[in-house]
């Protein structure tokens, strides 16, 4: 018989062997690890420092205040002003992206869509840092991603513009990301060369002093000019801004398409200039100089058959028909 020590050593005998076989088991070429939990950051996370830094940039920007009641009810502009009070189930969201759904008498508020209901401001929360950055318990990963609300999950993005495109890009005719990667200036930059990274607003004039370079007379013979009006090289319309309302006001400036023409500085930026863009004869009753060449000035009641060469938007909606033989 055996004895109760031998029993005993023979027990942990057996407990050892199937410890250690377990190790290397786990230890084995070719084991997978644990996967990482998804939406848990494996990137390092932000100091203490440096979430007071971005924070203090970001709540200067325009992304720490995206509240809007001047559209009609938010909830419809939600999935990009602010997407954790996005519901893509709401059957407002649909129709949202429907033109013919808002329109209405420009200067007007847009209509109230069916399901759309307010968000009153206590409860509206503005494009904060989970929208990009994984959270990390008091923290959030130094990492860029995206929150995306249909899922509930973080997209992951390869780049500042891929992430800057999920609300940036064909919104509304804003092709930003289209023009700077045509733009024979600023060619293949990333949005955070400009722009703060954390939202901070940029400006031409940052990096450009325009009384130091060749065309110093002209910038100073242009205050009232934005710099994309003339170094724009996408064919922008451009206009005088003259809603009081609008931060580009009294600027001429070019301009998109976004519910209504809207002030927007083109991204697609050259060193050439065309002074004919602004400075043409529309015809002997007008001199030539800027402050007459207003869309108004040629077309008093608003009716165009041919798109003005040097305000061109989409070229000549009548190419085509011109160019059929009159019998």
């Amino acid at each position: 018989m055996i004895s109760e020590k031998s029993a005993f050593i023979i027990i942990l005998i057996i407990l050892c062997t199937l410890f250690l076989l377990a190790g290397t088991a786990i230890a084995a070429p070719g084991m997978s690890p644990t996967p990482t939990p998804e939406g848990t950051p494996v990137s390092r996370v932000a100091s203490e420092e440096e979430l007071q830094k971005a924070y203090a940039e970001w709540s200067n920007s325009r992304h720490s205040d995206t509240y809007n009641m001047g559209m009609g009810a938010n909830t419809t502009c939600a999935k990009c002003k602010s997407p954790t009070n996005w519901d893509p189930n709401n059957l407002a969201q649909e129709n949202a992206q429907d033109c013919y759904s808002c329109k209405r008498t420009p200067g007007e508020p847009r209509p109230e869509l069916s399901g759309a209901e307010v968000i009153n401001q206590a409860d509206w929360r503005s494009i904060g840092c989970n929208i990009c950055h994984q959270p990390a318990g008091d923290s959030y990963s130094v990492a860029i991603s995206f929150w995306d609300q249909a899922s509930q999950t973080y997209v992951p993005v390869q780049s500042p513009n891929e992430l800057c495109a999920k609300c940036h890009e064909g919104e509304h005719g804003f092709q930003v990301i289209e023009e700077q990667k045509a733009s024979p200036a600023h060619n293949g930059w990333e949005c955070t060369k400009c722009h703060g990274a954390h939202g901070a607003p940029a400006a031409c004039t940052d990096c450009h002093d325009p009384q130091a370079v060749s065309g110093a007379a002209e910038h100073a013979r242009h205050p009232d000019v934005n710099c994309t009006a003339c170094h724009d090289a996408g064919n922008l319309g451009i206009w005088l801004d003259e809603n009081p309302a609008s931060r580009h006001f009294s600027e001429y400036i070019t301009n998109r398409f976004a519910h209504a023409v809207t002030s927007w500085p083109s991204h697609n930026i050259s060193k050439v200039v065309d002074c004919k863009r602004c400075h043409h004869p529309a015809n002997l009753d007008f001199p030539v100089v800027a402050q007459q060449t207003s869309c108004k000035a040629c077309h008093p009641d608003g009716e165009v058959l041919f798109w003005c060469i040097y305000f061109m938007r989409d070229g000549n909606p009548n190419a085509a028909a011109t160019e059929v033989p009159i019998p």
